[in-house]
């Protein structure tokens, strides 16, 4: 009679099984050349070497987390050729988390481990990123309405704070962190209407300019306001705090708790909510999909760091009321196609991971664990890397990008005891 092994090993050997695919460059090249051709938005997401989110350095930071899992393994020195590769390509003029400098600079932490590695390549991105910390803090703490890439997490300036949050834990210099940190808490320390982070029509993009013709407050996690809440909240609880953080953080936090939904009797939020009353906002009595990028999920994890931060336990209730509502669901609830990171249950469940620990929760727990043997099950030993991303209209694609691909799948199936440092990258620890 054969053994049957246990999920979580399950779980942990599929994960190996995608690392060791994704970071074999033979089969990197075809599941690139693959992917350009099977995805619908290869031309608005390429693979660009350079990239956290869909390219090497994000190939580099699964490497990173599977050195800390098998620190004798040699995923450092794999680890170390991506990042070589990415390095190589990086373009100066892109200083973003999620594509750029930033992005690379991350990478490069978090494969060093503390170790006395990349030091140059780290004082390189240092030095590029100063003065546009400078300018972009500048701008928010005048701007009254702004697009979302000037401080957003995916492009913004709480990206590049993510990264420079990372440094100061390694004691590096920290007045660009504190000039970022300024920056987005002197744009978020604001109670009027519209809030001075609101994003205007004429600088809107995507589907959000459709829906809201008169402006928006964003409320994704992935682009809108509880990013830098998020951001501030991890700073606070780093010890790195400054002048208006906390006002910005109950303000921000206070806002988001106004502007709740609800859906079958769980706490939610909607996408973005109008600067018009009279628009329809996106939401209302259907559960809105519960992924990382927009909606509960995300705001339910940046609403606890925040309550963490201030010891505000009404966010942090809400926040779990929110979280265990939506593990209630059952999955085709979840509304989740895709079992990738951003918007997929790969992100889900580390979102799942993060509150199950943090509320000692069992029933959680069991969420996390049939989760996780669901996205273990998706895995195909005859595609290329054992896990395909589904994109709408259910076309299949061998996507080596962590954020739309396999390795954001492999590391949220990782399980990692402890700190999971590569989830400091959407902002869940």
């Amino acid at each position: 009679m054969p053994i049957e092994l246990p999920r979580a090993v399950i779980a942990a050997e599929v994960a190996e099984n995608i690392a060791i695919r994704v970071t074999d460059p033979a089969v990197l090249a075809d599941a690139i050349e693959a992917s350009a051709r099977q995805s619908q938005y290869a031309a608005l997401l390429p693979w660009r070497p350079a990239s956290l989110a869909h390219g090497s350095a994000g190939t580099a930071l699964l490497c990173a987390e599977f050195d800390r899992r098998f620190p004798d393994q040699g995923w450092d020195r794999r680890g170390h050729q991506h990042l070589a590769v990415a390095s190589a390509a990086a373009d100066p003029y892109d200083l973003s988390l999620f594509s750029g400098l930033a992005g690379l600079g991350f990478a490069a932490v978090q494969l060093a481990a503390g170790r006395p590695r990349y030091g140059r390549l780290l004082k390189t991105v240092d030095v590029t990123l100063a003065p546009y910390v400078e300018e972009a803090a500048d701008r928010l703490a005048a701007a009254d309405g702004c697009a979302a890439g000037e401080h957003d997490l995916v492009s913004g300036l709480t990206g590049v704070g993510v990264y420079l949050l990372a440094r100061h834990a390694q004691g590096g210099d920290d007045q660009p962190l504190i000039q970022a940190l300024s920056g987005l808490a002197r744009l978020l320390a604001d109670d009027n209407h519209p809030r001075r982070w609101h994003t205007p029509f004429e600088l809107t993009a995507g589907t959000l300019r459709t829906t809201f013709p008169n402006g928006h407050h964003n409320c994704g996690l992935a682009h809108g306001a509880p990013g830098p809440l998020a951001l501030l909240s991890l700073a606070f609880l780093a010890g790195v705090e400054i002048p208006q953080t906390s006002q910005a953080i109950e303000l921000t936090a206070d806002w988001l708790v106004a502007h709740q939904t609800s859906s079958v009797g769980t706490p939610d939020w909607p996408d973005a909510v109008a600067l018009d009353p009279a628009e329809l906002e996106v939401g209302g009595e259907q559960p809105g999909r519960a992924a990382w990028c927009y909606g509960a999920v995300g705001v339910s994890r940046s609403l606890w760091l925040a309550g963490t931060a201030l010891g505000r336990s009404d966010w942090r209730e809400l926040a779990a009321d929110t979280i265990r509502g939506i593990a209630r669901r059952r999955p085709e609830q979840w509304w989740l196609e895709t079992p990738t990171f951003c918007h997929g249950s790969a992100g889900l469940l580390q979102v799942l991971r993060r509150f199950a620990v943090d509320l000692s929760d069992p029933a959680l727990d069991g969420t996390v664990e049939t989760l996780a043997a669901d996205i273990a099950a998706t895995y195909d030993p005859d595609s290329l890397l054992g896990v395909r991303g589904i994109e709408p209209g259910g076309v299949l694609v061998d996507h080596p990008g962590l954020l739309d691909g396999a390795p954001g799948i492999a590391l949220a199936l990782l399980d990692l005891p402890g700190e999971n440092a590569w989830d400091r990258m959407f902002l869940l620890s």
